[in-house]
């Protein structure tokens, strides 16, 4: 009974794999006609945003050059400017970058104390592409992730992408 029910869940596991890797082919002609692409984090497009952790911002910068690269999309730097929406996070466990926090709160004195933002997750690299005018909390339309994927000067989720972004251009 045991066998029968581990060989049942792997077939769902393959079969699931299988779905999600055909879920994005062929992306849609937007990709293909877009023309400008925002590139940002989870924490927002404003890289001078403390809660923005270093190794996304540095990911988004390399991003940036890959995508200027291609020459295919222009970058555009407000989500309102973007037909395209390319998210990336650095794979990591965890990460905090401490900080101080000084504000004006509800009572006549200003508040004053520590800020440490602290983001943990999948250790494997992540680029998603989404439509502009639904933002990043809709469906991508293209994702992926792996270890080193947006490590430099291989860039090898930014060379996915664009091989998707070919195909998808190949058909009528």
């Amino acid at each position: 009974m045991r066998s029968r029910a581990s060989r049942s869940l792997l077939l769902f596991l393959a079969a699931g794999v299988a779905v999600a890797q055909q879920a994005y082919k062929p992306l849609p002609k937007l990709v293909v006609h877009a023309k400008y692409v925002l590139v940002t984090t989870y924490q927002g497009y404003d890289l001078s945003n403390p809660k923005v952790m270093p190794d996304d911002r540095r990911a988004v910068l390399d991003v940036q050059d890959a995508i200027k690269k291609w020459g295919r999309y222009d970058l555009a730097y407000r989500p309102k400017d973007a037909d395209l929406i390319l998210l990336v996070r650095k794979g990591r466990w965890a990460e905090a970058q401490p900080g101080m926090r000084i504000g004006v709160g509800s009572t006549t004195k200003p508040e004053i104390g520590p800020n440490v933002p602290v983001d943990t997750g999948d250790p494997r690299d992540m680029l998603a592409l989404y439509d502009g005018s639904k933002g990043i909390d809709s469906a991508p339309l293209w994702r992926d992730s792996m270890k080193g994927g947006l490590d430099t000067p291989e860039m090898e989720l930014v060379e996915q992408l664009r091989q998707a972004v070919d195909e998808a251009a190949k058909v009528p």
